[in-house]
């Protein structure tokens, strides 16, 4: 991303960092009382921020090095698909398959991973997650995991953080794949996912682990207009619509 790139996202993010202040809040409250749900209804079309598109996650060497030496495959589950021989996940995005929750923000992704143990028979699930993308301080990946087969006790929490404007002021914000979005942003787990995993798996994880590096392309108009909102997730939602269409990053490959 050149100077005037940078400059253009620079004003988005000072512009909006004072509203997610003041609703920080009220939009982490609504987070915590949700349940989990599919994100869309067989052939429902959904709010987005483009129409179709796709996302990769690389997983780390850490990550991978931490279920291998614990006997823990790794499987996707639909729409997501393994890549690399298993050291990536690829996903398709957009107006099909996600859909933006109100007042939240919050945007559903279906499907997810599921991770085994074959020496224990232990199981770790997650199908459908949600991700609160956030102008300023830290997003979110969030879940209801399944625990051998059954809900968490805890029920629902945050899987992994990641930074919006790391996006942007790396300069990874690029035409590519057809579309345009970040090229790698990281993900990293949460002391929550950590706890759970080394409790099933007896993994030596530890809080702050990055998971991998996600990597999205936008591509195409919305068929529905992005909705209006004034919570968290809202004004980090905004800020990457405003992004995509930014004259100077032409949507091609």
């Amino acid at each position: 991303m050149g100077i005037a790139g940078l400059a253009c996202v620079g004003g988005l993010l000072t512009g909006q960092a004072a509203m997610a202040e003041t609703v920080a809040g009220t939009a982490a409250g609504t987070v915590a009382g949700r349940s989990a749900r599919a994100c869309l209804a067989p052939d429902q079309v959904g709010s987005y921020l483009s129409k179709e598109g796709e996302a990769t996650i690389s997983f780390s060497a850490a990550f991978l090095n931490g279920l291998r030496q614990a006997g823990v495959d790794m499987q996707a589950l639909p729409p997501h698909k393994m890549i690399g021989n298993g050291s990536g996940t690829w996903l398709p995005i957009g107006d099909r398959y996600d859909n933006i929750e109100v007042p939240s923000g919050r945007v559903c992704y279906p499907g997810g991973w599921r991770w085994t143990q074959s020496a224990t028979g232990a199981s770790y699930e997650i199908d459908d997650f949600w991700i609160l993308f956030s102008a300023v301080g830290t997003s979110k990946v969030i879940a209801n995991p399944k625990v051998n087969g059954r809900p968490r006790d805890g029920g629902e929490l945050t899987l992994l953080n990641f930074s919006v404007p790391q996006a942007f002021l790396t300069g990874q914000f690029v035409p590519h794949n057809g579309g345009i979005g970040p090229k790698r942003v990281d993900l990293r787990m949460t002391d929550d996912i950590v706890r759970d995993l080394n409790t099933v798996f007896g993994t030596t994880f530890r809080g702050g682990t990055v998971l991998g590096g996600l990597d999205i392309a936008w591509k195409g108009v919305p068929s529905r207009p992005l909705p209006s909102g004034t919570s968290l997730g809202f004004v980090g939602l905004q800020l990457l619509a405003d992004a995509i269409r930014l004259p100077l990053f032409p949507a091609s490959s």
